[in-house]
């Protein structure tokens, strides 16, 4: 019997060779298959349909219940306006993809920010101010660019996370210092006084992780560190 790698000769009974170290195979030995059973796996329904069928009735209800209360205590809307439009938000969030097998997260990403536009305009209207398009629209419409973003890149852009999340984390620190600049413009607010700091933390950890998409020892070392 011969190593089928180098050639060398073996003693019968060795398991291994003794020069290259490659398991030893033996024609003549009688390999059994290994036996499976015919039955497939049993497919399980994961769907949320369920989940989602008993959260909208449930939602339906505590709107109906608040709306009524505050109409037989009030004879007008009131704070139900606020709850109705909370239960809405809650219900557009969490249990609208819930009635998808596989939602499309940059689709709900934006809806989402659209759900959330409205409730905040809807209080600003009621409470008499007038910081929604100074203020409020501009870091919704930011922020739900910035995340569709990362979301749509991280899902069709192989091989390049640190480069994306490095990017992204540069651009949520420049964000950071527009909000404050929104408030400053908005409710007269001193500028500069905490995006100053808030932006070189983020933009420096978003540094960090482009090195390590260039730098492979430090990649490989992240790497093993968070993810083995």
């Amino acid at each position: 019997m011969y190593c089928v790698k180098c050639g060398v000769k073996l003693q019968e009974g060795t398991a291994r060779c003794p020069l290259c170290n490659t398991p030893v195979w033996n024609p003549e030995e009688v390999y059994q298959e290994k036996a499976y059973s015919d039955r497939l796996p049993e497919h399980y329904n994961e769907s949320d349909i369920p989940t989602a069928i008993i959260l909208t009735v449930l939602l339906i209800i505590a709107c109906g219940v608040v709306l009524a209360v505050c109409f037989g205590l009030y004879h007008e809307i009131r704070w139900g306006g606020y709850a109705a439009l909370g239960i809405a938000l809650f219900y557009i969030i969490v249990v609208l993809p819930m009635w998808f097998r596989h939602p499309k997260v940059e689709f709900h990403i934006p809806l989402d920010h659209l759900a959330i536009g409205g409730y905040v305009l809807y209080c600003c209207l009621k409470t008499g101010g007038h910081w929604f398009l100074s203020f409020a629209f501009p870091i919704i419409g930011i922020n739900c660019l910035l995340f569709t973003a990362l979301i749509t890149l991280l899902k069709h852009v192989e091989g390049s996370r640190p480069y994306i999340f490095g990017g992204f984390l540069i651009l949520l620190g420049g964000f950071t210092m527009l909000i404050e600049f929104f408030e400053h413009i908005t409710f007269k607010t001193p500028m500069f006084t905490w995006s100053i700091y808030s932006f070189p933390a983020i933009a420096v950890s978003g540094l960090f992780l482009i090195l390590a998409g260039v730098i492979k020892p430090l990649r490989m070392a992240l790497r093993r560190k968070f993810f083995y």
